[in-house]
């Protein structure tokens, strides 16, 4: 009820106050309902589907909402246009999420990781032999960079999968691991000055090592965990654009990580909190998020000067069945070719922009590409009860469930990185297991 009632308020502010349309106050509050409700669930649940939701509402709804009243000069099309097929969009995009997933196989997230801590109960290897398994990953990835990612990023996701499996074994170790894996997550943030992978794994593992409490938080603590994430997201999207600036060139083969420079910026947005809460940087910041951009790009070119698609998307979901060996010409995710068809934005090879799942349905299908946005919804979905009915087998399955849906949470990317992502890890996991068991190692 609370939940609504602040909804509700919300929109009278929106509506009545601010003066802005019905589909942009519609668009306003909807990611703030997802919010509270992500909010409420952490610690009661593995609130890993209301959290895709939030951020989905987030980049598609709100941030173009606000943008449209500050700046909308700024948007490709004008709003009614944008918010015609982007609400109908992403409510169908939540519906498919979250449907069925209320069900007692998905409700008692609390008994499930309880189930995996008993089994690791005598069982320490494991974690260990992640670990190793990480660490050989990160260090394929980071002196090999064009090596295969079955080979390099996927087992890098073992070092996090290693602290769930150490912390619920209650391994002597595992507080060591914890540390070792921070340093080797913010060595490799400061060489890349990429910060996605160290906001999102932060998150992932708290939402884990937080539901498995025999007591849900209280609304003081949650409180403040959420302002940690948001302050951790403010410092990281402050510094993020001048570190860059001072160590990437023109391609990606040009980074280099100054640590000096790293903790010079840190420092000084700490020392100086009214930089991180000016106007301009905080607009700034909030604009990183506006995937409307994109998508009102598209809803601009086609079909007017491109036509539509027609269903060439779907292409994406075979994509991963089919080796690079086999297929040398496999199209490669990032979506550059997306975004040079299907909009009149420009792109460089040092950014990665791309339409979102719910953009391709758009211009493969036009406004036939809402039922396309249910039937994302509905895979995900479908994937995230898929690991817990296997889990009633093999109960630490649901520890892997970050590692699966890691490339899954924000919009920022296409339906070949998604479903890649997610068919990707779950072949190496099947993989990884069944080597390990004949090692007589069990996960």
């Amino acid at each position: 009820m609370k939940r609504l009632l602040t909804t509700v308020t919300f929109f009278g502010i929106a509506y009545l106050i601010w003066e802005s349309t019905l589909p942009e106050a519609i668009a306003f509050v909807l990611p703030i309902y997802c919010f509270l409700t992500f909010v409420d669930q952490i610690s009661r649940r593995i609130a890993l589907l209301e959290c895709i939701t939030f951020i989905a509402g987030l980049e598609i709804l709100q941030v173009p909402a606000v943008t449209y009243w500050l700046l909308p000069s700024s948007m490709p099309i004008d709003s009614g246009t944008y918010f015609s097929y982007a609400l109908p969009a992403f409510s169908l995009f939540y519906l498919g999420l979250l449907w069925k997933n209320r069900t007692p196989v998905t409700t008692n997230h609390k008994q499930t990781i309880q189930l995996s801590i008993d089994s690791l109960h005598h069982n320490h290897q494991a974690g260990i032999v992640l670990l190793l398994i990480g660490l050989a990953g990160f260090g394929v990835r980071t002196f090999v960079p064009g090596a295969p990612t079955f080979v390099s990023y996927i087992p890098s996701y073992c070092l996090y999968i290693s602290v769930l499996y150490t912390w619920y074994a209650r391994s002597a170790f595992r507080w060591p691991i914890i540390g070792l894996v921070a340093v080797v997550l913010g060595a490799y943030t400061i060489r890349e000055g990429m910060f996605g992978e160290l906001f999102f794994w932060l998150m992932l593992l708290t939402l884990f090592l937080t539901t498995g409490r025999t007591k849900p938080l209280s609304g003081q603590v949650k409180a403040l965990f959420v302002t940690a994430a948001l302050s951790l997201l403010l410092v990281i999207q402050s510094v993020k654009a001048e570190y860059r600036y001072n160590t990437w060139g023109h391609s990606r083969q040009e980074r280099s990580g100054n640590a000096g420079l790293m903790g010079e910026l840190l420092i000084d947005r700490l020392t100086d909190p009214s930089k991180l809460l000016a106007p301009a940087h905080f607009f700034s910041s909030f604009m990183r998020f506006n995937q409307g951009i994109m998508i009102g790009s598209a809803l601009a070119k086609v079909p007017r000067h491109e036509p539509y698609a027609n269903g060439e998307v779907l292409l994406s979901l075979v994509h991963p069945f089919i080796p690079r060996l086999l297929w040398p010409g496999k199209p490669q995710t990032g979506g550059y070719e997306n975004i040079r068809r299907f909009t009149s934005l420009p792109q460089s090879e040092n950014t990665s922009i791309n339409l979102s799942p719910l953009g391709e349905g758009y211009v493969n299908f036009g406004y036939y590409g809402l039922l396309f946005s249910l039937g994302y919804g509905l895979l995900l979905g479908w994937a995230f009860r898929l690991v817990f009915q296997l889990a009633e087998r093999h109960p630490t399955l649901i520890l892997w469930l970050p590692m699966l849906f890691i490339g899954c949470l924000t919009m920022e990317t296409d339906l070949l990185s998604t479903w890649g992502s997610l068919l990707n890890n779950a072949l190496f996991l099947l993989v990884l297991r069944w080597l390990l068991t004949r090692l007589s190692i069990q996960l």
